[in-house]
């Protein structure tokens, strides 16, 4: 079992990148496997990451009253010439 001194407590505006392994509650405390790290979050925020395992995420805390830890699902579909943003070449 993974103690508390080998999870990752993210600092303000740290972000950790990685597919999403599965969540755990300990102690109050969620644990978060992304990719082979074990990062320790709000309890709270189980509800909204539960959806998203196994889906390549960003793990962001911020110092925004109310939304200290932000998260976004990360495309994984590559860029192509048919779905970039940049313009076309002549």
């Amino acid at each position: 079992m993974t103690s508390f001194r080998e999870m990752l407590l993210l600092s303000l505006y740290e972000e950790v990148l990685g597919r999403l392994g599965g969540l755990t509650c300990r102690d109050g405390t969620l644990i978060a496997s992304i990719g082979k790290m074990k990062l320790a979050l709000p309890a709270e925020l189980e509800q909204s990451l539960r959806p998203l395992i196994g889906q390549k995420v960003a793990i962001l805390r911020t110092d925004i009253p109310d939304k200290q830890y932000l998260f976004r699902v990360l495309d994984q579909a590559p860029i192509s010439e048919k779905n970039a943003s940049l313009p076309e070449a002549p």
